[in-house]
């Protein structure tokens, strides 16, 4: 489920493009239904990585029973990375878009790490068999080999250009749902009604009222030519003002902090600086006259 941020987060990405594309008001808002959607269908493939590492252990056992001439570790396998409650009850969602054998070549590989790591000998070889066990082994699975795994990370390029920004808030969701011994397969985007709203009241009135935002922000640059300032922090700028303008119950202060911490990650280096500024302006100046 998207925080706040992440969904100012997606309705500036949203009118970044539609400002560089020039699209229409309809494409818009289809576009940023995709780009929403985009976060739902990244949760799940990762939940899909995880099935993948269970169906490569259990390929292993099965490779090695089927030899000619097994061992006894072969005929007698250590399944229980294979039985790790948390993996059990998860099948493949399987995203129509996904290469799933190019993945699984991956998953594969990424495995024989983990079988040569401490981590996963003292795991297989442990007396717990509690849940609670198995879920910090699947947590450390996510954590040390998948969220910063480069390979993973250019697969998911290939389909989803937000891949970056979205997989960390899959991470944490994923992280919070395995702490709280919620299912994994049932997330949705927003955490209730309100922030669903949030979100399309700030993407709708950013755009429908880009005129006044515009004369807005032509008071607080005086002494500036617009055409110089960053596309991304005049967005933010326009963003926030309208936040502040339109969207009633949301404190000055946390409108602020929010996108001076958006543009550390999305705009130039000196922009913290200029948009912390030109908000203040408009704090002291503008918004006291509304």
């Amino acid at each position: 489920m998207l925080p706040r941020r992440h969904i100012r987060i997606k309705v500036f990405q949203t009118l970044y493009s539609y400002i560089q594309k020039k699209e229409e008001t309809l494409t818009i808002k289809n576009e940023f239904q995709k780009n929403l959607q985009s976060y739902l269908e990244l949760y799940h493939i990762v939940i899909d990585f995880l099935v993948l590492f269970k169906e490569v252990a259990s390929d292993e056992i099965d490779i090695k029973l089927k030899k000619f001439f097994p061992t006894d570790e072969d005929l007698k396998p250590n399944k229980r990375f294979v039985k790790n409650k948390i993996l059990s009850n998860l099948k493949l969602k399987k995203n129509k878009d996904i290469d799933y054998d190019k993945l699984k070549r991956i998953i594969k590989k990424i495995f024989k790490k983990i079988e040569k790591s401490t981590k996963y000998i003292k795991f297989m070889n442990s007396k717990n068999n509690s849940i609670n066990h198995d879920r910090k082994f699947i947590i450390y699975l996510l954590r040390k080999y998948l969220i910063t795994n480069e390979k993973i990370h250019e697969f998911i390029e290939e389909y989803s250009i937000y891949c970056n920004d979205d997989l960390v808030i899959v991470y944490h969701t994923i992280i919070e749902k395995l702490n709280n011994e919620q299912k994994l397969r049932s997330n949705k985007i927003f955490r209730n009604p309100e922030d669903k709203l949030f979100a399309k009241n700030l993407l709708n009135f950013t755009l429908k009222n880009n005129d006044k935002l515009n004369s807005n922000v032509f008071k607080l640059v005086k002494n500036w030519d617009i055409e110089r300032i960053a596309l991304s922090d005049l967005i933010l700028i326009k963003m926030a003002i309208s936040e502040n303008l339109f969207i009633k119950n949301i404190p000055y202060k946390v409108t602020l902090d929010e996108y001076i911490e958006i543009s550390k990650d999305y705009s130039t280096p000196k922009s913290k600086e200029f948009i912390n500024g030109i908000l203040d302006v408009f704090m002291k100046d503008i918004l006291a006259e509304q």
